[in-house]
Formats: structure tokens, C-alpha cells, sequence
């Protein structure tokens, strides 16, 4: 586990199934980070028990450090040995603990993460149409504005262009 002054990050528990399904079905949080499909519970079930087989993938529960809740959690993506590469990705499941800094601190420690346990060299992420307060947290931890792919996905009725963002380990 990777700790800071408010947050930490580190190993999903079994009963962080429940709070991650009801977030994976939030129509509001979904369209952060791209279209809405729903999820039934047996396909969420299986997605969450298979997570840490993957080689290419690692998820990390953020947690609040003064009583241990569950508040979001980091995606580390195809994580490419060669290359020593990923891609990364947060989401904040609550309204309530978004917009406190909670995220900016979680990437922090999971890039710290990259770094050291997975040798990565560089990291990359896709933010979908206008996430102003992604781009902030993202930034805070370093992360550039690479390119933008503009009209590239379809969420919620409209075509969104997607902001690329990367951090190399030496910046």
C-alpha cells in the first residue's frame, strides 16, 4: 500500500464488489469516462473476481485514510513490459468525494506506484469531451496535453472529443 496525508491506495477487498458495481452503473460517472453500457451483477461479478490475473492490468481501491472507506479506485491498463508503458485512468465513485483533491493525491501515489513496483517509463490517458476537472488533477500530477482527438466518441446523445495526456518517469 502506498500512503499520503488523506488518501491511500492498494489492494481491492471483496466487499468493495458491491460499492464498484453501483458506480460502474452510475449513468453521471460513466459518461466521465465514456458511453453508458449498464452492467448486469454476474458480468460485474466475474469482471471484479478476475481482476489481479491479468498481467496487463492492475486496479487499486483509493481509500480514505482516517476511516479506511472505499472511494474510488485506479486502473493501471495495458501495461506493456517492452514498451514500459500504460495507460491510467481514476474514477471517484461518490459526487460527495469528488472535487476534494482525493483524486490528485490517488494518482500520486500511483504513479509513484508505476515507477518503482512496475518500472514503467511512461504513462498515457484518454479524458472524454469536456472533463475540466480531470484535466486539473491530471496536470497537478504532471501529466501534459499531448493531442486531441477531436469528435471521437460517442457519450450521452453527442460526439466528444478526447484529450490525450502523458507523464514520463524523468519529468
Amino acid at each position: 500500500m502506498y500512503s499520503g496525508p488523506r488518501v491511500f491506495v492498494g489492494p481491492l477487498l471483496p466487499e468493495d464488489c458491491g460499492p464498484m458495481f453501483q458506480w460502474t452503473n452510475d449513468v453521471d460517472l460513466a459518461h466521465m469516462n465514456g458511453p453508458y453500457r449498464p452492467v448486469d451483477w454476474i458480468n460485474h461479478s466475474n469482471w471484479f473476481s478476475n481482476i489481479g490475473k491479468e498481467p496487463s492490468k492492475t486496479v487499486l481501491a483509493i481509500r480514505l485514510l482516517a476511516d479506511r472507506r472505499l472511494i474510488g479506485y485506479v486502473q493501471i491498463a495495458n501495461i506493456h513490459a517492452v514498451f514500459r508503458s500504460a495507460e491510467i485512468g481514476i474514477a471517484i465513485g461518490a459526487e460527495a468525494d469528488r472535487n476534494q483533491g482525493y483524486g490528485a493525491e490517488a494518482l500520486k501515489l500511483a504513479t509513484h506506484f508505476c515507477w518503482q513496483d512496475l518500472n514503467l517509463r511512461r504513462l498515457a490517458l484518454m479524458i472524454f469531451g469536456a472533463n475540466e476537472r480531470a484535466v486539473r488533477a491530471y496536470a497537478k500530477v504532471g501529466f501534459q496535453h499531448e493531442g486531441l482527438l477531436r469528435q471521437a466518441a460517442y457519450v450521452d446523445g453527442r460526439y466528444v472529443d478526447i484529450t490525450v495526456m502523458g507523464l514520463l518517469r524523468d519529468e
